[in-house]
């Protein structure tokens, strides 16, 4: 089942949607502090690597001593990933992110997949997720 669950990421996925969840528990279109529409990729091999780029259409214009990912309108970290079938979680162990105090840093994302399209939810809160189709 480890193996099968490993398998159902292999590919690369384009960024759908980001929603954020509301006090109220719905789901809303956010931007994820990087201005407009949220564009990006997320792609995963059959070896346990993976790399994430998301940015927005048009990018965020920022001021200094904002973060890199509003400075540059633009998030992206590279790594391997473990996937954890039973929990319904895929952890991505960040080898390299553009903002380097996240480089190293490990998250967890719980997973969904529904036909083509890939759902990740931030772990533990809950309170943002991000939907992939696969491409």
């Amino acid at each position: 089942m480890a193996e099968q669950a490993t398998s159902d990421f292999v590919g690369s996925w384009e960024l759908e949607s980001i929603e954020a969840r509301t006090e109220a528990g719905e789901w809303v279109p956010t931007s994820f502090s990087l201005g407009g529409q949220p564009v990006g990729l997320i792609m995963y091999d059959g070896r346990g690597n993976m790399a994430v780029q998301i940015t927005s259409i048009p990018r965020s214009d920022a001021t200094p001593g904002q973060s890199t990912e509003v400075v540059n309108g633009y998030a992206a970290y590279f790594g391997t990933y473990e996937v954890n079938a039973a929990a319904a979680t895929v952890t991505h162990h960040r080898r390299h992110h553009i903002n380097p105090d996240l480089e190293g840093v490990s998250v967890v994302r719980h997973f969904h997949f529904s036909g083509n399209r890939l759902t990740l939810t931030v772990a533990p809160e809950k309170e943002l997720r991000l939907s992939w189709v696969r491409i």
